[in-house]
């Protein structure tokens, strides 16, 4: 439960010093989070002063033990509820009888005792009428069948606006909505007080508080703060969501067995305090709203017990740096969605930088952090997922010090950095359509795109969060990056003809940046090697040479067609799945399928083919001439050598681009 006691100390320590942000707050002990559709106005009496429908709006609410855990059963919350709880009229509009008798015992508790609030007392006040699901009615909210009943079915033609925010129920066939679900928050208007939201009024949030500590009988030790206090029996939901239904810890053992045969009673267990456990609860949906990762039901969170913000594990750390990469599309042929535009800056020679900029802007990022942090502070790293959808199980936790835990991150990024490609909305003067930028930045792929490289853009969700949670320790505990995950994302890099243009694209970045990683942190030490992000002239390796040779291939073929006007994929991206399966045998096929391109360049770009032939030249003379017969495939690397290849093409005509601009400015 070492988890568990961090959130516990997390909130202590949030709650001492709170950080101001008003839309995500600490909510106090014995309260819960839950969306409400309908907001009831009332003054100090109780009259009835109107309604307004709100769509949907999360709001805290003051809540029993047994009504913060509400599934299915009838408890009631003592103040916000839904209509069939709230309305003491509604059994004379539904066939169903409703839950107010709980509700109206709950509620005067608390207005009868002497933690009572007059906000409290005017609602009890209002709801002894009886009368909220006429007035809803009369202010035409809720809406009636020719019965006169609450409608259930839309007729034809007719527009419910509260329907669009129930969820439907198959009854015979037919999906109806049950209007007694929405839920009703109060507003008490009462002279000289400033605050009449019923759900932010802290006086009314203390005043329940109270009111609830009073009830609690069952004293025993808490295993979390280790001190005696009052025992929780049952423990809250809505942990990453309103409305999600999913308890870290439950004990229910009327089905199931979940712990007899070891403990008679399930206090014998695990027995947390009441307060502990609203702390620790309240403290991790407030974590997971303000930093949490999500990814469907899964939630990554990275934080300190002290409450001070860290870089979460499966973020882009430089996300908010818009330096833009290298175009390393074809040159000749634009990308086939026209409504995406590529941005290029030759800003830096990553043929010469090799990747020495972005470690700098790495460590400056990570130094930013150690203002607010110290050497000797925790960062505790918690995986979240469903194994249920009634239970949430801890799937990954993990706790370093924070000079560790910006180590594995740094290295993670350096070991992983390659230039992934990124879409964003470009801006566009007002009233026009905006279009979609791509540009390449150079950083470590995040989880999520490392899954759609190697699984493509069908896979399911239950395979994106295995992917996740299986890159989570290669990140944060620096630990080998999974083979098969490498050779997915290669071999869907090398069938080009059976991606689309951008997926292809970001799966060749991706692909590299994984091969870099794995060779970083291969298992076997000696087989460890660091590979630039850049042109590697001296690296004589046959995959890597080979990569070297598609590159300038394609460039000559793909400069022919694009003078030629002609939009086509060139041979060598046609053959590259052929390629990387049998270089040996594939390249003679392909060398002599570029003939008649380096003809007709001959003419019209005769030093640009002299350039290409000398280069081609190179490389076939740095090979060993029995690495170059070998019918091997290829391995990952040589996509390393493609794509750097590629890239100094494109280095060499931005250059050039730039000094014949800067000559006719002279």
């Amino acid at each position: 439960m070492t988890w568990f006691q961090r959130l516990y100390e997390t909130y202590e320590n949030v709650r001492a010093n709170p950080s101001g942000d008003e839309e995500n707050t600490l909510m106090p002990i014995g309260h819960t989070s839950q969306q409400v559709h309908i907001i009831v106005r009332i003054d100090g009496k109780g009259h009835f002063r109107g309604a307004e429908f709100i769509g949907k709006q999360s709001v805290i609410l003051p809540a029993t033990e047994d009504s913060a855990g509400r599934t299915s059963g009838r408890v009631a919350h003592p103040l916000i509820d839904q209509i069939k709880y709230c309305a003491k009229d509604y059994p004379a509009y539904s066939e169903e009888e409703g839950y107010f008798g709980l509700y109206e015992k709950t509620l005067s508790g608390w207005v009868q005792s002497p933690h009572s609030h007059p906000m409290a007392e005017a609602v009890y006040a209002y709801i002894s009428k009886g009368t909220l699901v006429s007035d809803l009615v009369r202010e035409r909210l809720l809406y009636l069948n020719r019965e006169g009943k609450l409608a259930t079915v839309a007729e034809e033609g007719q527009d419910i606006p509260v329907f669009k925010v129930l969820t439907p129920k198959k009854v015979n066939g037919i999906s109806q909505r049950d209007q007694g679900n929405l839920m009703i928050a109060w507003q008490v208007e009462i002279p000289g007080e400033n605050e009449s939201r019923t759900w932010t009024s802290e006086a009314l949030q203390k005043s329940w508080t109270a009111y609830d500590a009073s009830q609690m009988s069952k004293k025993g030790l808490c295993m979390v703060s280790g001190s005696e206090m009052f025992l929780a029996n049952q423990h809250p939901r809505n942990i990453r969501r309103p409305g999600d239904g999913a308890k870290l810890i439950s004990a229910n053992d009327k089905s199931g067995f979940t712990f007899r045969g070891r403990f008679i009673e399930q206090d014998e267990a695990c027995s947390v305090g009441y307060a502990t456990s609203h702390m620790a609860h309240n403290a991790l949906r407030w974590l997971i709203a303000r930093q949490g990762y999500k990814n469907g039901d899964q939630v990554i969170l990275a934080w300190t017990p002290k409450g001070r913000p860290v870089p979460q594990p499966l973020n882009d750390l430089l996300s908010d740096d818009e330096e833009d990469m290298p175009d390393f599309s074809r040159d000749d042929a634009g990308d086939s969605n026209d409504s995406e535009k590529t941005v290029s800056q030759p800003a830096i020679d990553h043929t010469r930088d090799l990747g020495q900029t972005f470690a700098q802007k790495l460590k400056r990022r990570l130094q930013g952090f150690d203002a607010n942090l110290d050497e000797t502070d925790t960062v505790a790293i918690l995986g979240l997922d469903s194994a249920t959808p009634g239970r949430l199980s801890v799937i990954f936790y993990m706790e370093q010090l924070w000079p560790e835990y910006r180590l594995a991150l740094e290295c993670w990024q350096n070991d992983m950095a390659w230039w992934i490609r990124r879409t964003r909305e470009a801006d566009a003067p007002q009233g026009k359509k905006r279009k979609t930028e791509v540009f390449w930045k150079e950083t470590a792929p995040t989880p999520s795109e490392i899954a759609l490289a190697a699984y493509g853009k069908r896979m399911d969700d239950q395979l994106k969060k295995n992917t996740v949670e299986r890159l989570l320790p290669c990140i944060a505990g620096k630990r080998p990056v999974p083979f098969d995950l490498v050779t997915c994302c290669v071999s869907r890099a090398c069938n080009r003809a059976g991606l689309d243009n951008w997926e292809w694209e970001m799966a060749l970045g991706v692909a590299c940046a994984m091969y870099k990683g794995y060779c970083a942190r291969h298992p076997l030490e000696k087989q460890r090697r660091k590979y630039k992000m850049g042109l590697d002239e001296t690296n004589t390796s046959r995959d890597y040479l080979y990569g070297r040779l598609l590159a300038t291939a394609e460039r000559i073929e793909g400069m022919a067609l694009f003078l030629a006007g002609e939009n086509r994929p060139t041979n060598a991206e046609r053959l590259m799945q052929r390629f990387a399966d049998y270089p040996y045998a594939t390249w003679p096929q392909l060398y002599k399928a570029i003939q008649p391109y380096r003809q007709r360049l001959q003419q019209s770009r005769g030093g640009f083919i002299r350039n290409m032939d000398k280069l081609m030249d190179e490389i076939t003379n740095a090979f060993d001439p029995e690495e170059f017969m070998k019918p091997d495939r290829l391995s990952g690397e040589f996509l390393l050598g493609y794509h750097c290849q590629r890239q100094a093409f494109r280095n060499a005509k931005e250059s050039e681009t730039t000094e014949k601009t800067q000559g006719e400015n002279e």
